[in-house]
Order: structure tokens, then C-alpha cells, then sequence
């Protein structure tokens, strides 16, 4: 008889956050951005968002050029959101953006934040800041690179609940929480 794991979407998230955390590739670089790209797929997993219609797609607005697209881009051909189509687009500023669920800003792009905040105030879009401390400035989550290469997050619980979307407590306990 053979037995099956039972593996679960928690753990699934805790093995990708360990695999990138500790991988050692010589090509650096691209490993991390694949890794912030499956960070951002799993992020979206484990955050609700209120009256999302089932006919729309699950937009993610890119701001800026970051690597990240690419691989957003990759993983949309793929993967699906709640059983939504994932499309992936690059804007050159936040002014440009309209609709979207979710908005990736790229750290050259970290300004954009304010203009953000306000645009977005109220509304269930989900803010991600590359940069590290732009969960502070007003995103709800912001990449977070540690001494040893790994990539961890911080979560704004403050700015969650202002945008209306719920985050897994199982999600909230693998980042750091900040103000």
C-alpha cells in the first residue's frame, strides 16, 4: 500500500520560502527574482479580497522595469488565481494604472508609494513594495532581504485592513509585522 503526504498549501509556502532562502546558485540574481515572484503567487493565495467576480481576470500592475515582471509574467501562463486567469502588466507610473488587484512596486519606483496610499485609499488592491521598508510608507507587504541572502517580508496589518482584505494568520506568522 502506498501512502501519500498530505501536503498542504501552508507547507507548500514554507518549503518555497526555505528552498530560496538557502538556495545557493551561482546566478544569484535571477534565483531571486524567482523567488520574489513565487513570494508574490503565494502572497495572493492567502489573502481574501472581497467580492472578487468570478468572470474577471486577477490583475497585477507592474510599476516600473524589475526583473519580477518577467517572471510574473511566466508564472501567468500557468497559473491560475481562484480559477481566474492571471494577467501581468507594466506601467511606467501609478498615475497610469486603473484597474488591478494587485500592484508590485519596483524599488526604483519606491516614490510612487504616496501617490498610491491616496489613489487606492479604501479599495481592495493589495500594495507590494520590492524595497525593503516600504511596508512602513504605506504597503501592505514589502520584501525584505537578510544578511544571509534570504528573502523574508514585512506585513502592514494596518493597511491590510484599510484596503478590506484579510490575511491567513498562517501567511502573518511566516513575515515580520510592522507600523
Amino acid at each position: 500500500m502506498i501512502r501519500y503526504l498530505n501536503i498542504t498549501p501552508f507547507y507548500l509556502l514554507v518549503f518555497f520560502i526555505l528552498l530560496f532562502s538557502f538556495s545557493k546558485e551561482t546566478n544569484a540574481q535571477e534565483v531571486n527574482y524567482k523567488s520574489y515572484s513565487l513570494f508574490v503567487y503565494n502572497f495572493i493565495k492567502y489573502i481574501d479580497w472581497p467580492d472578487l467576480n468570478p468572470e474577471e481576470d486577477f490583475k497585477i500592475a507592474v510599476i516600473g522595469d524589475s526583473p519580477v515582471l518577467k517572471e510574473l509574467q511566466y508564472l501567468s501562463q500557468n497559473k491560475r488565481i481562484r480559477g481566474k486567469r492571471m494577467v501581468v502588466k507594466q506601467y511606467a507610473d501609478a498615475e497610469s494604472i486603473s484597474d488591478c488587484n494587485l500592484i508590485y512596486i519596483c524599488s526604483h519606483k519606491s516614490s510612487s508609494i504616496k501617490i498610491l496610499k491616496e489613489k487606492y485609499k479604501n479599495k481592495p488592491v493589495l500594495l507590494i513594495g520590492e524595497r525593503e521598508g516600504l511596508a512602513k510608507k504605506g504597503a501592505a507587504l514589502s520584501f525584505v532581504t537578510l544578511e544571509n541572502d534570504a528573502l523574508h517580508f514585512d506585513v502592514n496589518k494596518k493597511v491590510l485592513e484599510n484596503h478590506n482584505l484579510k490575511i491567513a494568520n498562517s501567511l502573518l506568522a511566516l513575515g515580520s509585522v510592522v507600523n
